[in-house]
């Protein structure tokens, strides 16, 4: 589809809107829905946060209810390639031209009233109002970052699930386990049901959370003998907390078992070639999960194509990925957040700098022999972008 000058402006408008807010808080993005009637009040919401596993128990979770014959819309992030990504209905992105009219609808009632919203909380408010627009049956809503003060925590869900909790943006969240924990167990409402696959200290703290609120806990269990479409082991958690969830949901055993075969959630354990391995593992928790799927393949020799962004702990995430004696070709995603590759090079044994993405992967597919395999992980930015260029897409 060709854009007109006026949606590339109107996209853009919402790209380059200030997205990491100095101080978090719900007052505007509350002041704004107050005045648009609350979109998010008509809305059957089904509420998804946690550190890994978010975005695949959201489209696990869709499939299943588009399975089961229901309307369904996901708001997720980030995205891969295209910020349409973000918001859908029954797997179908949001068109340009909703897109655009919603966020310019947006913009002149931030500056005739003087809300201004961030990137993430535009991005919220545009869901609300084209879920709401579009009259879906559910609306299954993922975190930003966080949970308490999350934008996304305007609403009031009939159901929310927390999946594992690791450390992560600690600049925000705070600096232990139980802080980060508490912000995610925000979500939980007055007299509501919560999933969770939490476990250890951060489900003490959800427990202690819902506890207070009145509200009734789920604790998922691990499933055996699942059947999946999506790869890798650590979807086998991510699924039985999906089950979980729709189990409170009432959904036919045979929808959820229908649903879950067909579910796709691109960059997540994806074989994008033959012998090129996409996986959006971020952080330590997302790379031992990863880790200990890879050791399930069977492949030679290891190539991996890396970047990570500057808050990640590098020392954790190096140990992991070094178990798998990989030949590391270290680059840098096209965003301002990444770490220079040069500064993370002493972490690795056996390794090539390559700072432009397809260079590396040109690079790496020249090295790569019969039996070998290409590993390109580290940030979803950096998968993004290989999505991009191994599928030729225009990203945006």
């Amino acid at each position: 589809m060709k854009l007109t000058n006026l949606e590339v402006n109107s996209i853009e408008k919402v790209l380059i809107l200030e997205r990491t807010a100095k101080k978090f808080g719900l007052t505007n993005i509350r002041k704004f829905l107050k005045l648009i009637n609350n979109p998010e009040k008509d809305l059957k919401i089904i509420h998804v946060a946690g550190t890994n596993g978010k975005g695949s128990v959201c489209a696990m979770m869709s499939s299943v209810l588009n399975t089961a014959g229901y309307k369904v819309g996901m708001f997720t992030s980030p995205h891969l390639v295209k910020i349409n990504e973000r918001i859908r209905i029954s797997n179908k992105l949001i068109s340009n031209k909703d897109f655009n009219g919603i966020a310019d609808r947006i913009s002149n009632l931030e500056k005739k009233h003087n809300i201004p919203l961030t990137f993430f909380e535009t991005l919220t408010v545009i869901a609300f109002l084209y879920f709401k627009e579009k009259k879906v049956d559910y609306a299954v809503i993922e975190t930003g970052m966080g949970g308490r003060l999350d934008a996304t925590n305007t609403a009031k869900p009939i159901l929310s699930i927390i999946t594992n909790i690791g450390l992560e943006h600690k600049d925000v969240l705070g600096n232990t386990l139980k802080d980060i924990a508490r912000e995610k167990a925000g979500i939980i409402k007055n007299n509501s049901t919560v999933v969770t696959s939490a476990r250890g200290k951060a489900l003490s703290i959800i427990k202690k959370m819902a506890n207070k609120k009145n509200s009734r806990l789920i604790i998922a269990k691990r499933l055996k003998n699942i059947e999946l479409n999506l790869k890798g082991d650590y979807q086998i958690e991510n699924a039985s907390t999906a089950v979980a969830a729709l189990k409170e949901l009432k959904i036919p055993e045979k929808h959820v078992l229908e649903g879950l075969k067909k579910v796709c959630w691109p960059g997540r354990f994806e074989f994008i070639k033959k012998n090129i391995l996409l996986d959006c593992a971020h952080n330590p928790d997302g790379v031992k999960a990863l880790v200990k799927s890879m050791k399930e393949l069977d492949y030679n020799n290891l190539i991996v194509i890396l970047s990570v962004m500057k808050d990640k702990n590098i020392i954790s995430i190096s140990k992991k990925i070094n178990n798998l004696n990989p030949k590391m070709i270290l680059t840098k995603a096209n965003v301002s957040r990444a770490r220079d590759p040069r500064k993370i090079s002493r972490f690795f044994k056996h390794f090539i700098i390559i700072p432009d993405l397809k260079k590396a992967i040109t690079y790496a597919r020249e090295i790569a022999k019969k039996d070998d395999l290409i590993l390109i992980t580290g940030s979803i930015f950096l998968v993004g972008e290989a999505y991009s260029f191994l599928n030729h897409l225009t990203p945006r």
